[in-house]
């Protein structure tokens, strides 16, 4: 099912390669905005001791029905929020950075649209992770909630 998400944002950017047609697919790739998002996200994440998390999180999701506590499962989800929040706010920081270096370097009008274009890379890459953690985020919400038993349950237990 997760595959669906990611076909579906891979379709986004070929309908935009159809239909602008002054924009091409290749156009979208930058490795410097994808490494600056890298190097952004997994010190912030080790820092928060959330990278364990994160790959157990990507575990309970792909890999088999393996047992999981509670905890693990909302430290998980937390993993998850955490990554989406720093890849949002790690590509605002660097797009502000990306910018702030154009305006020093405006002498050369040449460079003014290729900059702009790799400075909102960093903030549409940010939007895809985003976008393709959503549906694990919702998965390990699922879980959490399953674990929980509900109030019907509980008063069962508490009656006999």
């Amino acid at each position: 099912m997760y595959l669906l998400s990611v076909l579906a944002v891979v379709l986004c950017f070929l309908l935009v390669d159809i239909f602008q047609h002054s924009v091409r697919f290749f156009e979208f790739f930058d490795m410097g905005s994808l490494l600056f998002l890298i190097v952004l996200i997994i010190p912030l994440m080790l820092s928060a001791g959330l990278l364990k998390d994160l790959n157990n999180a990507f575990g309970f999701i792909f890999g088999k029905k393996k047992a999981a506590t509670l905890l693990m499962l909302k430290r998980a989800k937390l993993a998850v929020d955490t990554t989406m929040r720093a890849a949002v706010w790690g590509s605002v920081f660097v797009m502000v950075l990306q910018l702030i270096v154009l305006l020093h370097s405006m002498s050369d009008l040449t460079y003014l649209g290729p900059v702009i274009s790799q400075s909102f890379l960093t903030l549409l890459y940010a939007m895809v992770i985003c976008l393709l953690m959503v549906p694990i985020r919702a998965k390990l919400e699922q879980r959490i909630l399953e674990y929980m038993p509900s109030c019907e349950e509980k008063e069962e237990e508490e009656m006999v």
